[in-house]
Parts: structure tokens; C-alpha cells; sequence
């Protein structure tokens, strides 16, 4: 029988997620907008085209940052 989900690192913790997901799949889950955070992908910041285009793979791992802003 065929997993249905992969393991993905994504912030230093283990997360579960669909054999077809994207990066972009994941920000969006997460509740976040793909124009508000910079993703690192494997040691490398992804443009936002990329987002879409990259599928995630079991141990992959992501880095999802929030830029804020402030004085």
C-alpha cells in the first residue's frame, strides 16, 4: 500500500503532508499569503513563480519567514 503523505521539515519541526503538494500548497494551508513570507526550500530562497512550480518530496525541508516591519 502506497503512503498517502509525505515527512517534510518545515520550520525545524516534522510536518505531514499530501504526495501532491506544492510550496505553495503549504504556505496557504498555514494560513499565510505567498506575497507576505519568504520561503527557503532546501537551503534555497524560492521566487515567487517557484512557489508553485516546486512539489515538496519526503525530507525536504522548509524554511517559512514572515517579514515584520517596525520601528
Amino acid at each position: 500500500m502506497k503512503p498517502e503523505s509525505i515527512t517534510i521539515l518545515a520550520n525545524g519541526k516534522p510536518e505531514q503532508v499530501g504526495l501532491t503538494c506544492s510550496v505553495a500548497d503549504f504556505v496557504s494551508g498555514r494560513g499565510w499569503k505567498a506575497t507576505q513570507v519568504v520561503v527557503e526550500y532546501n537551503g534555497r530562497v524560492l521566487g515567487r513563480a517557484e512557489l508553485t512550480q516546486t512539489m515538496l518530496k519526503s525530507g525536504d525541508s522548509l524554511e517559512v519567514i514572515v517579514p515584520v516591519a517596525g520601528g
